[in-house]
C-alpha cells in the first residue's frame, strides 16, 4: 500500500533498539518505526528515504521503515514464522546485520539467533527451520547444507536443538551427508557416557 516514505525527520523518538520518526511529506506527518542504525544517518530536519511495510492489526496500523528494500524483505520474510509479529521482526532486524542474520538462518546458527534480545530457543529453531530454504545466502558466504541437514536429523531423531547444533558444529568439512551424520551421533554418545 505505501511501499516508500520520502521527506524530512520532524519528530523523533528513539527506543532501545528501535525509534519513532515522524516524516513530513507535503504537509503531512507520516509516523514510522524503524531501526535505529537506519535512521541515524539521518539528523532532524533532514530528508530520509524509508521503504515501507504497512501492517494491519485487529487494534493497530502502523508502517514500518527500513534504509533498504532488502532489509524491508527480511522483515516481512521473518513475520511468516510462527510467532514473531511485527514488533519482534523489528527488534531483529533492528539488532543484526543482514547478512550475520541470514547467515546463521541458513546455517542454522540457533546460539546466533538466541543472543537477540527477545528471541528464546523454540522461535529461534523456528526462524531457522521455517526460513532455511527461502534465504538465499549474502556474497562470499558458503552454505553449511551438510551441517544442516544433521542438525535437522538429529532434531528429528529426538535430540534437542542445542546439542544437535553441538555436535553439528564439529563436523569433518567436505564429508558426505551419512559420514557427518554417523559422525554427530558417535559424538553424541560419547558425550553422554
Amino acid at each position: 500500500m505505501i511501499g516508500c516514505v520520502t521527506g524530512e525527520i520532524i519528530e523523533r523518538v528513539d527506543g532501545p533498539h528501535h525509534c519513532l520518526v515522524t516524516v513530513s511529506v507535503s504537509g503531512l506527518g507520516i509516523e514510522v518505526h524503524a531501526p535505529k542504525v537506519d535512521v541515524d544517518q539521518a539528523a532532524e530536519n533532514s530528508t530520509i528515504q524509508l521503504f515501507t511495510d504497512f501492517v494491519v492489526r485487529e487494534d493497530a496500523m502502523m508502517l514500518y521503515g527500513f534504509a533498504t528494500s532488502a532489509r524491508r524483505s527480511l522483515f516481512r520474510m521473518l513475520q511468516t514464522v510462527t510467532g514473531v509479529g511485527p514488533k519482534v521482526a523489528l527488534t531483529i532486524v533492528a539488532t543484526t546485520e543482514t547478512d550475520d542474520l541470514i547467515g546463521a538462518i541458513v546455517d542454522g546458527d540457533l546460539a546466533y539467533l538466541e543472543r537477540i534480545p527477545g528471541i528464546g530457543k523454540k522461535v529461534a529453531s523456528r526462524i531457522s527451520l521455517e526460513l532455511r530454504e527461502k534465504m538465499s545466502l549474502p556474497k562470499g558466504a558458503s552454505k553449511s547444507s551438510v551441517r544442516s541437514d544433521v542438525v535437522s536429523a538429529l532434531i528429528n531423531l529426538g535430540y534437542g536443538e542445542r546439542e544437535a547444533s553441538v555436535a553439528a558444529s564439529e563436523l569433518t568439512a567436505g564429508v558426505e551427508i551419512d559420514v557427518a551424520l554417523k559422525e554427530a551421533l558417535s559424538r553424541l554418545n560419547r558425550t553422554k557416557r
